[in-house]
C-alpha cells in the first residue's frame, strides 16, 4: 500500500549512475586548466598527487640554483616530474622545453637514481603533431630512463579517483555545497557547525516527482549537502507490474545508495529522505542504508502538499500491539507472516492469500489505524522501535524460520525503518508484498531483504 503521490510537482528525470557532484567537479577542472596561469595549472597537479600518492616530494626553485629542472619527484622510485602550461602554444617552443628540461634533469638527478622523466603538460587544445616524435627521439637518446607523459586530462583521471573530501579541497565545494559557507539564517559558521547542520538529500520519487523546494524547506534549520541524489527505475513507464522490474529497480537502487555511502564516507554522511515509493522499494532503501548510516525519513502530508510534521506528538501517547505470537518457540522448520498495521488494518485472509506457504500470522498494528496516523516525529521512533521489538519476538519465536513474509500497510518513512531495522545476518530473508485492491489476490510478492551473495 502506498501513500498518495502529489501530481503537481515537477522534477526533471536524471539517467541512474548521473553524478552531478562530479560533473560539476570536472567543469570546474576544465575552468582551472583553461583560464589558469602556468602556476596555477603546476599548483592543481602538486594538490592532485600529493593526494593521490602521499610520498610525492614538492620542489620549489631555491635561491639561484633554481629546481634543478625538476616540478615533483617520487625519491624512493627515481620518478622525476616537469610540469609544462603555456598560455600559447608553440610547437618549436614545446620541444625545446622537452629538449631542455629532460637535459637538465639528467644532469642533476641521473647520478641520484633518474629512472623516469615523466612530462606533464596542459594544452588546451592538443599537442602539436610532432611532439610524440620528439619524446620517441629523446626516448633513443636517454636508453636507460623510462620517459612518459601526463595530460591534464589525464591527471583529471587521478583526480576523479579521490574521495569527495579530498577533491572538494583541490577544486572546492562544487555548486549545490554553497550550505558550507553560508548557512541559511546568513552566518558563516565554522566547519564544525556548517557539517553538522549538513545532509545529503535523497529524492526517492519512483511513481511521481517531487518538489524538491519543498524538500530542502522541510529539512531547515538542517541543510542539504550538495545537489540532491535521486533514486529511481530508469525509464519514465516503470509501473511494478511484473516481478523482474522489482528486481531491476532493487538492483539500480543498490549501485546508487553504495557508491552515495562510499564517496560521501569521509564526510561521515547523513541522509535525509524524501520518498512517495511504493512500500517494497521503501523498505529496500532503508535496507540498504541500514541502521548503520544516519537516516531521517520524512513524511509528506497530502492536505497541506509539504513535508513538515504537523505536530509533535509524545512517545508515551503511542500504543502498539502484537498478536499471534506463539507462547513458546516453535522448533521447526517454518514460514511466518508479519502483518504491519499503521495506515489501515491488513486482513489474515489477505496474507494467506498472498503467502500461502506461511503457517503462523503474526500482526503489529495500532489501535486506530489511519492514513494520518504518522504525524510527528515522535510516532516514526515509536513505529522504528515497535518494528525493532517484533522482529527481535520472531528471532526469539521462530528460530527456524525460513523466511518472514511482510505486508506493511505503513507511510513510507516507516517502510524504510522497516528496511533499517532488519538484520540480514541475524533474520531470515523477508519478502515483501505490494498490495493492489484490484487484483486477487490483492498482495503479490515484490521483492526480497536478504545479505547480498
Amino acid at each position: 500500500m502506498t501513500e498518495e503521490r502529489n501530481p503537481d510537482a515537477v522534477q526533471p528525470l536524471v539517467p541512474p549512475g548521473y553524478d552531478s557532484i562530479t560533473l560539476n567537479h570536472w567543469l570546474w577542472w576544465k575552468l582551472r586548466c583553461h583560464e589558469g596561469s602556468g602556476e596555477d595549472f603546476q599548483k592543481l597537479f602538486e594538490n592532485v598527487i600529493t593526494r593521490a600518492q602521499p610520498e610525492f616530494m614538492q620542489i620549489r626553485p631555491y635561491g639561484n640554483i633554481g629546481d634543478r629542472k625538476c616540478d615533483g619527484l617520487f625519491f624512493e622510485d627515481g620518478v622525476v616530474f616537469q610540469v609544462y602550461s603555456p598560455d600559447e602554444l608553440k610547437q618549436s617552443d614545446v620541444q625545446a622545453k622537452i629538449e631542455e628540461d629532460l637535459a637538465g634533469a639528467v644532469a642533476h638527478w641521473g647520478d641520484k637514481g633518474l629512472k623516469r622523466w615523466t612530462f606533464v603538460y596542459n594544452c588546451r587544445r592538443g599537442l602539436p603533431p610532432d611532439i610524440p616524435a620528439t619524446l620517441r627521439e629523446q626516448q633513443k637518446k636517454y636508453p636507460n630512463i623510462e620517459l612518459d607523459h601526463l595530460s591534464s586530462d589525464a591527471l583529471w583521471e587521478k583526480a576523479r579517483g579521490l574521495s569527495l573530501q579530498q577533491r572538494s579541497e583541490v577544486l572546492g565545494a562544487p555548486l549545490g555545497y554553497e550550505h558550507l559557507f553560508l548557512l541559511p539564517d546568513g552566518a558563516a559558521g565554522d566547519a564544525a557547525e556548517r557539517i553538522r547542520r549538513g545532509h545529503f538529500v535523497v529524492v526517492h520519487d519512483v511513481m511521481s516527482p517531487i518538489n524538491l523546494q519543498a524538500a530542502v524547506d522541510a529539512l531547515a534549520p538542517a541543510v542539504p549537502l550538495g545537489p540532491a541524489l535521486h533514486v529511481r527505475p530508469s525509464g519514465a513507464e516503470w509501473r511494478g507490474d511484473e516481478p523482474e522490474e522489482w528486481n531491476v529497480a532493487a538492483a539500480q537502487q543498490r549501485l546508487i545508495v553504495q557508491e552515495a555511502i562510499e564517496k560521501s564516507r569521509d564526510l561521515l554522511p547523513r541522509f535525509a529522505v524524501f520518498s512517495l515509493a511504493p512500500i517494497p522499494l521503501a523498505a529496500h532503501l532503508g535496507f540498504l542504508f541500514s541502521d548503520r548510516v544516519e537516516v531521517r525519513a520524512f513524511q509528506f502530508d497530502r492536505d497541506r502538499s509539504e513535508w513538515n510534521w504537523p505536530s509533535e506528538d509524545n512517545d508515551q501517547e503511542v500504543q502498539f500491539a502484537i498478536t499471534g505470537l506463539p507462547a513458546y518457540p516453535v522448533t521447526d522448520s517454518c514460514e511466518v507472516a508479519l502483518r504491519i498495521s499503521i495506515s489501515t488494518r491488513i486482513s489474515e485472509a489477505d496474507a494467506k492469500a498472498g503467502a500461502v506457504a506461511a503457517a503462523y500470522h503474526v500482526e503489529l498494528h495500532v489501535p486506530e489505524p489511519g492514513r494520518t496516523w504518522l504525524r510527528s516525529g515522535a510516532r516514526l521512533r515509536a513505529a522504528t522501535k515497535a518494528i525493532r521489538e517484533v522482529l527481535t519476538a520472531l528471532r526469539d519465536r521462530f528460530p527456524e524460520c525460513l523466511t518472514v513474509h511482510v505486508f506493511a500497510a505503513v507511510p513510507t518513512p516507516v517502510a524504510i525503518a522497516l528496511g533499517q531495522a532488519v538484520n540480514p545476518r541475524m533474520d531470515p530473508p523477508v519478502a515483501l508484498y505490494e498490495y493492489a485492491r484490484q487484483r486477487a489476490p490483492r498482495y503479490r510478492f515484490a521483492l526480497t531483504l536478504e545479505e547480498a551473495s
